[in-house]
């Protein structure tokens, strides 16, 4: 017997407003790590790949927690982990502002993105659930965008604060407003949201759910790779403006323009798949993302600022024409644990790239491995055509 998956439509607004605010919060205070990185490469005399290291550690907890954070959502509710998550992504990061020792930051890395790894396969579960009858490419497209408007925010925020008060002041500042906010969109979640329970059918065999492999396969490889070249460009991108000559204070905003132009991607490139279909769109993306990085490269640093809101928008567009793709091949009873893989083996890749970059750019230059990273844009396209057969 199956139970009805619809929701009333007064709780879908809830639904809608109480994960975008948590997205919010999670999207806009991990991105801020980028803006923290060259302070404490500075301050802890790290060198590029030990840079690489952090980050590689800082998305590895999130990626090797995906799928026990997804599993554990379908026993205790999606609500309660997405909130509980980040709770701990804000105590990670205030443990970050304490620490003076690389073993700590490591610490204070793992707990904040180990906690904080089911946000998003959970949300997308059950946003993708709360809406299966209509308006779910709308409810996903604003729930992405949620996310990017906190990547935009949030540094800006801490951006400033570090003009004002250093970053250890403004990172404890900010992860303590987290952590409060956290708590009161959970209290007013718990009382006006009751989340869909895990729906079960007879019959169902029992595995991840998804109904075209090989379509999964593609879109999986295509994130990966795409997610490889995201974590390695807004890594290293930090220490190659510094290289150009812009000041240390100034790096933040530059990381704030690309995150801007990627909320801007996140919500225009979904519907611009909807109408010119998602392999054009993948396509147009890449394809702008390599020219792109290239430019930041080449240019001096006078002439970057103009492009790296284009840049945010061509490397943010992509991951939402895929992120509602995924949906469409996995049956809504194993969302959670089909997202919880996706996320998992995508964000595993963003946890290795940076740690390989890293090592590359300390062995040749950082010039090189910027190079590097607009080629591997480019793997995805093969990958794209292929999507293309399998959807056809």
């Amino acid at each position: 017997m199956e139970q009805n998956v619809s929701e009333p439509k007064s709780n879908r607004g809830r639904s809608l407003f109480s994960f975008c605010g948590f997205h919010f919060l999670d999207d806009g205070f991990s991105d801020a790590f980028y803006i923290i990185l060259p302070f404490l490469a500075a301050e802890l005399q790290l060198s590029l790949s030990e840079v690489g290291l952090l980050k590689g550690v800082f998305s590895g907890a999130m990626s090797l927690f995906q799928l026990p954070m997804a599993l554990l959502g379908e026993k205790v509710g999606e609500l309660t982990i997405v909130a509980l998550g980040t709770l701990g992504l804000a105590a990670g990061f205030l443990l970050l502002s304490l620490s003076v020792k690389l073993s700590v930051v490591f610490f204070s890395l793992i707990l904040a993105k180990s906690t904080a790894a089911g946000q998003h396969s959970l949300s997308s579960s059950l946003l993708s659930r709360t809406y299966e009858e209509s308006g779910r490419r709308a409810a996903m497209g604003t729930y992405n965008f949620s996310g990017d408007l906190g990547k935009v925010i949030i540094p800006f925020t801490l951006a400033l604060l570090i003009n004002w008060w250093g970053w250890r002041q403004a990172t404890f500042s900010v992860a303590i407003g987290v952590f409060f906010l956290g708590l009161l969109l959970w209290a007013f979640s718990r009382q006006r949201l009751t989340a869909l329970p895990v729906v079960h059918q007879k019959g169902k065999k029992s595995g991840w759910g998804i109904e075209n492999k090989l379509g999964f396969s593609s879109l999986v490889t295509i994130g990966m790779l795409d997610y490889s070249v995201r974590a390695g460009l807004l890594t290293f991108l930090p220490f190659l403006l510094l290289e150009k000559g812009v000041p240390a204070t100034e790096v933040g905003f530059a990381l704030t323009l690309i995150f801007a132009g990627g909320a801007i991607g996140k919500f225009a490139c979904g519907f611009l798949a909807e109408r010119f279909g998602i392999i054009a769109m993948v396509i147009s993306t890449e394809l702008a993302t390599a020219g792109g990085i290239m430019s930041i490269y080449y240019l001096p640093s006078a002439a970057i600022w103009g492009i790296l809101p284009l840049v945010g928008i061509a490397l943010n567009g992509t991951s939402s024409v895929l992120y509602a793709s995924v949906a469409e091949i996995i049956s809504p009873q194993k969302r959670s644990r089909g997202y919880g893989l996706y996320y998992a083996l995508t964000l595993g890749s963003g946890s290795v790239s940076p740690i390989l970059f890293g090592l590359l750019a300390q062995v040749t230059s950082l010039g090189y491995a910027f190079v590097l990273i607009a080629m591997l844009t480019l793997l995805t396209l093969p990958f794209t055509w292929a999507l293309r057969r399998q959807t056809e």
